[in-house]
C-alpha cells in the first residue's frame, strides 16, 4: 500500500519550470525579454551574436576532423 501512495503522490506534483536565461550565450550580457533571441535552443541578445556562435561552431568541428 505505501508504495502506491508514493506513486499518486509523484502523479500528483507538477512538473518543474524550465529556469529562464538571463544572460547571452555568446557574450554573456544580460538578456531583456523584448529583445531576446532564441534560436537552436539557445538564447542570444541578438541576431549578430547568434550569427558569431555559428560560425564559432563550425570552425571548432572543422578543427577536429
Amino acid at each position: 500500500m505505501p508504495e502506491e501512495a508514493k506513486k499518486q503522490d509523484e502523479a500528483k506534483k507538477a512538473p518543474e519550470a524550465l529556469e529562464k536565461p538571463t544572460n547571452c550565450m555568446k557574450c554573456n550580457k544580460r538578456l531583456k525579454r523584448k529583445s531576446r533571441y532564441y534560436k537552436n535552443n539557445g538564447y542570444y541578445c541578438s541576431k549578430g551574436c547568434w550569427q558569431q556562435a555559428v560560425k564559432a561552431a563550425a570552425a571548432k568541428k572543422e578543427k577536429k576532423a
